[in-house]
């Protein structure tokens, strides 16, 4: 496998090793090639410190990574050592959620919501494609078409025998999809991936907000302690500038609940933020926001901006991540510039209303 590393924040050298190969075998290489006794290295990815005994794909290393590899100072050492919260002990620390492995989806589809429990209640009496709170102002909304197919192309129908394994999706506007996505961290002082975290994020504002979760930065002059997440596309090697849009209301439909709209039950869904948690699958959303587009019923929200309620419950309940709006851009957009422009401006206008805020 290839991994890409950086030796003291400096360019990425690419390193060619086995698939089964350890740590160790990543320092021993880096190790010659700097002149460096391996046993100095330490190897940091993704807001962790990775043990030499690890194997890189059990440390949930993909193909193409990149990973930061330093020789602390024994000054910073020293001082590091000190900010190191008090309550973690070595094998704590070792063994915090990973963030390859972090599934956030709890907080936003929550065991309580009282709508979501009569849904699980009803499939496991009557089957999965029972009808879910069709009553509630979800419409049916068919008519799909083959480009429609191909841009939703993460978000096929439910497939039994093969569950996705990601917990995260993005929209890659490389890609100009919805795709699996990959939760990283960096030092929000020098911006470098080089802070490992006390803790790993417990909820999706851990994810969102500032100065949530903090760690220890171990770029030589940085004394950073805050961390900045940000989410890249999975599904194709990425640079260290190329970020995504996280997509933090979409998740694997994990408990087969079916679409408040066409009933199906799909892969992957959006769970709006309205009390009853109602879940959609992409493409009634898609068919959601090209209808209230249409007949110009996006809302304007203090808070947000240009957004839309939940699809059942249109009286309440705005969609407060109005990022979810973009990845239906390329789709309307064959349909004339103008239905572009509109939902670009509302996009860019809501995003603008709430950096101000």
């Amino acid at each position: 496998m290839i991994v890409f590393v950086r030796y003291n924040l400096g360019p990425e050298v690419v390193v060619e090793l086995q698939e089964e190969a350890t740590v160790a075998e990543l320092k021993e290489v880096v190790g010659q090639q700097q002149g460096v006794q391996p046993d100095l290295l330490r190897v940091l990815f993704a807001g962790r410190e990775l043990k030499s005994t690890s194997t890189l794909q059990g440390c949930d290393l993909p193909e193409q990574s990149t990973v930061h590899i330093i020789v602390p100072s024994p000054a910073s050492s020293s001082y590091k050592t000190l900010l190191l919260p008090e309550h973690l002990s070595q094998g704590e620390e070792e063994n915090h959620d990973s963030l390859t492995r972090l599934d956030l989806s709890a907080s936003r589809l929550p065991t309580t919501s009282s709508t979501l429990g009569v849904i699980l209640e009803r499939n496991d009496s009557e089957g999965v494609g029972a009808t879910a709170g069709g009553g509630g102002g979800g419409a049916a909304l068919g008519g799909d078409s083959a480009d429609d197919r191909a841009v939703l192309q993460s978000a096929g129908a439910k497939d039994h025998s093969v569950r996705p394994r990601s917990t995260f999706f993005v929209y890659c506007k490389s890609c100009k999809l919805v795709q699996p996505g990959k939760l990283r961290v960096r030092c929000r002082s020098c911006r470098q991936a080089t802070l490992t975290l006390s803790r790993g994020p417990s909820c999706w504002d851990d994810v969102l907000l500032q100065s949530r979760v903090h760690g220890v930065c171990h770029s030589d002059g940085c004394h950073g302690t805050e961390a900045e997440f940000y989410m890249k596309c999975a599904s194709h090697p990425t640079s260290d500038n190329d970020h995504s849009v996280a997509l933090d209301l979409i998740m694997t439909n994990s408990r087969d609940v079916p679409c408040i709209a066409c009933t199906d039950v799909m892969d992957v869904v959006l769970v709006f933020e309205c009390l009853e948690r109602h879940v959609i699958c992409l493409e009634c959303f898609r068919h959601y926001c090209q209808v209230r587009l249409n007949e110009r019923q996006f809302v304007y929200d203090p808070a947000v901006g240009y957004s839309l309620p939940c699809a059942g419950n249109i009286d309440h309940y705005m969609l407060l991540n109005v990022s979810h709006f973009y990845m239906f851009i390329s789709l309307i957009c064959c349909r004339g510039l103008k239905k572009l422009y509109e939902v670009s401006f509302l996009c860019v206008y809501s995003w603008l209303h709430q950096l101000s805020h």
